[in-house]
């Protein structure tokens, strides 16, 4: 992914001692043509690790698009750690002064058992 502003590539950090690759978290921004919506989309692993990549990007996403409605889509997400989805949850839930409501979906329960779709720190 690269940094609209300054043209350098994000990169989520990765645990040391992996396989190149194998375990990284990968995301997509996907951006709606009108700049309303936009969403992280992950495609790696989302593991109690390289979670803390995600509410980095969310801080990001949401200075490049303030407007926008902000999603972190873990549908495409070959493997999403129910302990990784609460720490993500609650990670979220730390910065949402600067990124204000984000949207979490996934097809995996939290341990936390909030129901995933909600914004993360309460009910719609």
């Amino acid at each position: 992914m690269t940094d609209m502003t300054t043209g350098a590539e994000l990169r989520a950090p990765t645990a040391r001692g992996r396989a190149p690759g194998g375990d990284r978290l990968s995301v997509l921004l996907r951006i709606d043509l009108d700049g309303r919506h936009v969403t992280l989309v992950v495609t790696g692993p989302l593991t109690g690790t390289s979670q803390k990549a995600l509410a980095p990007l969310a801080v990001r996403a949401r200075a490049l698009f303030p407007e926008s409605d902000l999603t972190v889509d873990l549908h495409e997400a070959p493997e999403a750690e129910p302990t990784a989805v609460d720490l993500l949850r609650w990670s979220l839930d730390e910065v949402q002064p600067v990124t204000g409501p984000v949207r979490i979906t996934a097809s995996v329960p939290s341990r936390h058992q909030q129901p995933v779709g909600f914004p993360a720190g309460g009910t719609p």
